[in-house]
């Protein structure tokens, strides 16, 4: 199954995925972290080093994969025993969508190669929630705040905008996270019936 976290900044969106694979991780099952993050500045680093932290104290083992791109690679590595999260999906997007920006190549700019990381992106996604027991993604809502004043913006905001959409459209499960509260938005149990009351 795929469930999809979403929510603001400091939200508590990482909290509620991490309890949500505990959850889904009992009966021995492992489970795996895939990190999208780059180590790109100071602040990043604490953000890491205290995620990093929480999953340690946590009580149960994690692994650890730090794939901030070509998610797809890792499909192969796990199996029906495994749940995955994916935190988080804002931040492949950025990698995958703006890869070569140190060197000036603007491939953003192109609209075939915004596509081929669109499909990229869905592939490697279905992948991972093929190839585990259960598959889960955090990603951020960035669609609230000031408009975007260039180009780069304005596309990695269509781009992750179309991602939702699609993935919400094939997940099992999607939470809203505000304040800490996860509010759920979907959910289907066995026989395809909504219900209002599901578990993590």
């Amino acid at each position: 199954m795929m469930i999809f976290i979403t929510g603001g900044v400091r939200s508590g969106k990482s909290s509620f995925a991490e309890m949500s694979a505990i959850y889904h991780g009992k009966n021995e099952k492992r489970l795996h972290y895939i990190a999208t993050n780059e180590h790109l500045d100071g602040e990043m680093d604490e953000r890491i080093k205290r995620h990093q932290a929480d999953r340690m104290n946590s009580g149960y083992r994690w692994k650890t994969w730090e794939q901030p791109r070509n998610i797809h690679e890792l499909s192969d590595v796990y199996g029906k025993n495994d749940v995955i999260l994916l935190d988080c999906l804002t931040n492949l997007v950025s990698n995958e969508l703006f890869d070569g920006w140190k060197e000036n190549r603007n491939q953003w700019e192109d609209e075939l190669f915004r596509s081929g990381v669109f499909l990229k992106i869905m592939d490697g996604l279905r992948r991972l929630k093929k190839n585990s027991t259960a598959f889960i993604v955090v990603s951020n809502e960035v669609f609230q705040g000031l408009p975007c004043t260039d180009e780069g913006t304005f596309y990695f905001m269509q781009m992750l905008g179309k991602l939702h959409q699609q993935i919400v459209s094939e997940a099992h499960w999607v939470y809203q996270v505000e304040m800490g509260m996860p509010i759920l938005r979907k959910g289907y149990v066995a026989d395809e019936k909504q219900c209002t009351s599901c578990p993590v």
